[in-house]
């Protein structure tokens, strides 16, 4: 019996000293939503999970400019939970495959188009962007649109048939390259 109870208050001991700390959660930004512009260089907005505002950001390459996101947000940013990317439509494989090979965002995560991706994600919002493009899937308004569809397409042809999304929340089909 008294065995039994050290071993019951070892085994509780240990597990308290090797489980995740829950400060860690407040320690990151979790990314929710990413709207590239090459056109003006390497500029990046990000819109994050529990958190009203925006951070744009540039950079010589898409890491340098997450990492100086990270500084002026004051966290680590993950990237596993991102459910949405806006490109611009310029050369978007290379960093779509960035995006999932390096920067390891889920495969669902959805890819669309926008002429001006950071202006949408600022005026109606991660979560509202992330509902139309759902919604314009189901409906057949747009087409699949998840990362790994994306970028088979941009691989295999050159170009991708992506979801539009406009401001006044309306979407349709662009080809992407």
């Amino acid at each position: 019996m008294k065995k039994t109870m050290i071993l019951a208050a070892l085994s509780l001991f240990s597990a308290l000293l090797t489980g995740c700390s829950a400060g860690r959660i407040q320690e990151r930004s979790y990314l929710r939503a990413l709207a590239i512009n090459r056109e003006s260089g390497k500029e990046l907005t990000f819109a994050f999970y529990a958190e009203d505002q925006t951070v744009t950001t540039d950079g010589e390459s898409l890491t340098s400019a997450r990492n100086s996101a990270g500084l002026k947000n004051g966290k680590e940013i993950f990237t596993g939970y991102t459910e949405l990317i806006i490109v611009d439509g310029v050369d978007c494989r290379e960093p779509l495959t960035e995006m999932l090979n390096s920067w390891k965002v889920s495969p669902s995560c959805r890819v669309v188009y926008s002429r001006d991706g950071r202006e949408l994600l600022e005026s109606v919002g991660a979560e509202k962007l992330i509902g139309i493009t759902e919604q314009a899937v189901k409906q057949g308004i747009a087409p699949e649109c998840d990362i790994i569809t994306i970028l088979g397409e941009l691989c295999g042809y050159g170009s991708a048939e992506a979801a539009e999304l406009y401001p006044d929340g309306t979407a349709g089909r662009h080809i992407i390259t």
